[in-house]
């Protein structure tokens, strides 16, 4: 099972959009074709906007779909102070998370829909980090399952 990180943002889309890529991705993790791997930050941050946005059914959604993947979630108590420093020049400190957490779980794949800060950051992109930043959609195009 290849394993793949998901940002926040994946979370909610899954259960915003039932025809969505995020929705899909989340599937084959059901359908254990994927292993997902998040950080707590990750969760924490998904869960508060979908309840914001979404509101409690959204939420028992979400929480269903976490219970069927289980996913593993990625400890960020060694995080290497140089990397940290490097990524704080690059992205937001609400993404130092997800970054860091899909580098130290040595996962190949973040999976995010911030266009912003993570698929289109040139500076981001220049660190030549051994994880590939991509949508689900891309995701969903150029693997087999």
């Amino acid at each position: 099972m290849e394993p793949v990180f998901l940002d926040a943002n994946i979370f909610f889309a899954a259960v915003r959009s039932p025809s969505g890529g995020s929705h899909f991705v989340i599937e084959l993790a059901k359908r254990e074709k994927i292993r997902v791997v998040t950080v707590a930050h990750a969760l924490a941050e998904a869960e508060r906007n979908i309840e914001k946005k979404l509101g409690s059914e959204a939420v028992a959604r979400h929480y269903n779909n976490l219970t069927a993947i289980q996913p593993r979630i990625q400890s960020l108590a060694d995080i290497p102070l140089v990397l940290e420093y490097r990524l704080r020049s690059c992205v937001p400190d609400k993404d130092i998370p997800i970054v860091l957490g899909a580098l130290l779980s040595d996962t190949p794949i973040l999976l995010t829909l911030d266009q912003k800060h993570l698929l289109r950051n040139i500076k981001l992109a220049d660190l030549r980090l051994p994880v590939f930043i991509i949508t689900p959609g891309e995701f969903l195009n150029t693997h087999k399952f």
